[in-house]
């Protein structure tokens, strides 16, 4: 991971990263412009009403959010009340998030992979920033492979 460029305009994302590796600041940044980050706690992230939870926290989501899985893939695919062009959400310990809904995980991380490859595929419209959204996974280096091979699934 240590030749990771995250910020590729055209590239859609989401990434699993060991806890062990290192990336350079260079290649984890944005090269221009406002970047909102949004770092969530898998391990607190143990059901689907904690994942909607962290990520109306995280992303500031509006009240009218509507706490189910198709409102949390409509938010994301909109993002217009966030002034960052560049969106990053790290799910620490993403090894861990569902872990009492086990079946919901693949759901989230289906919804991640469309956000970024939604944004990655959406045109630049004149005088409009495009967005890019980019998902990282930290998991300890032992879960990386299964993380990868579920990730792949969906």
């Amino acid at each position: 991971m240590n030749d990771a460029t995250w910020w590729n305009r055209d590239e859609a994302g989401v990434r699993v990263v060991p806890t062990d590796s290192t990336v350079s600041v260079l290649r984890a940044l944005p090269p221009t412009g406002l970047i909102h980050s949004a770092r969530m706690r898998g391990r607190e992230m143990h059901d689907s009403d904690a994942v909607f939870t962290h990520f109306y926290e995280a992303l500031r989501l509006p009240d009218c959010f509507g706490w189910n899985w198709d409102a949390l893939r409509d938010f994301l695919t909109d993002l217009h009340w966030l002034n960052a062009k560049n969106v990053l959400v790290i799910i620490d310990d993403a090894h861990a998030v569902l872990s009492e809904s086990p079946g919901e995980r693949g759901i989230l991380f289906r919804a991640l992979k469309d956000t970024s490859k939604f944004w990655a595929e959406k045109p630049e419209l004149p005088g409009q920033e495009k967005t890019v959204f980019q998902a990282v996974l930290l998991c300890p280096p032992e879960a990386q492979e299964n993380m990868l091979h579920e990730l792949q699934k969906q």
